[in-house]
């Protein structure tokens, strides 16, 4: 119960600074132009797919592009600010904490999400057709966890790998390609799909496509939800895993400066 209350401490603590004025109209406007452009390339098709597609797409790429910012710096920002050394010797598991915060951060991408969906769906007027509601709802539940169990771990990688810039600017862009934001994983060549087949996001795409094509739940849909969460429970134990090792190594030296 004490672990609830933390998080839930943590949580509305980072909600509260992620919806300042100046925060809420950037992440309501980052994606906009994105998506004019792929509501005028869907809107060149005469089938409906591709506006489907994109339109859920842009919006876990919205999402994504908001995590990843946010979370690789929810420990270095502790360093920045002097508090690094109050969060660790507090009672709170330090993974309990940045779990918090990037859940916070992920709540506060989804609307950076809803305005380049609704932008897609305006420009060529035309209204995302779901095959099976039910399923699509599930899918996006599933992706959205992906996206943060992925945008988790780079905050105790950006700590252990240094060269944090020039890791982000790598990290985020290669994320779009890889997950199938845009198009499915399966256009990709056959050595680059194997890479994204270790992201969670992949699969729940795929889930996704059918939801918007199948009325039926078949085993491939069940299936790909199940490797997307199995995936996605796998990053968070490697985030764990990886914490526990930059605690270990402050608590070695003895020096919060080794970062």
């Amino acid at each position: 119960m004490g672990y609830l209350y933390a998080l839930g401490g943590v949580y509305f603590q980072e909600m509260k600074q992620g919806l300042d004025l100046g925060s809420a109209g950037y992440i309501l406007i980052y994606n906009v132009p994105i998506a004019v452009v792929l509501a005028w390339i869907a809107g060149q098709s005469s089938s409906p797919v591709p506006l489907d597609y994109l339109s859920v797409g842009v919006f876990l790429m919205a999402i994504w592009n908001w995590v990843a910012i946010r979370t690789g710096w929810a420990l270095s920002f502790e360093f920045v600010i002097g508090t690094f050394d109050y969060t660790l010797t507090s009672r709170t598991p330090l993974m309990l904490v940045v779990f918090g915060r990037a859940l916070a951060r992920t709540t506060v991408g989804i609307p950076s999400g809803i305005v380049p969906f609704l932008v897609i769906l305006l420009i060529p007027q035309q209204l995302i057709e779901v095959a099976n509601p039910a399923l699509l709802l599930i899918s996006l539940g599933v992706a959205i966890f992906s996206v943060l169990s992925v945008g988790l771990i780079f905050a105790p990688l950006f700590l252990l790998l240094r060269g944090r810039e020039g890791f982000f600017n790598v990290v985020r862009p290669v994320g779009v390609v890889l997950a199938g934001f845009l198009y499915p994983v399966s256009f990709l060549s056959p050595e680059v799909e194997v890479i994204a087949r270790f992201l969670p996001i992949s699969w729940a795409m795929d889930a996704i496509i059918h939801s918007l094509e199948f009325e039926e739940v078949s085993r491939s849909a069940i299936y790909d939800l199940v490797i997307a969460a199995a995936l996605s429970a796998t990053f968070l134990a490697v985030t764990y895993l990886s914490i526990h090792r930059v605690e270990r190594r402050i608590r070695l030296s003895g020096d919060l400066s080794y970062f």
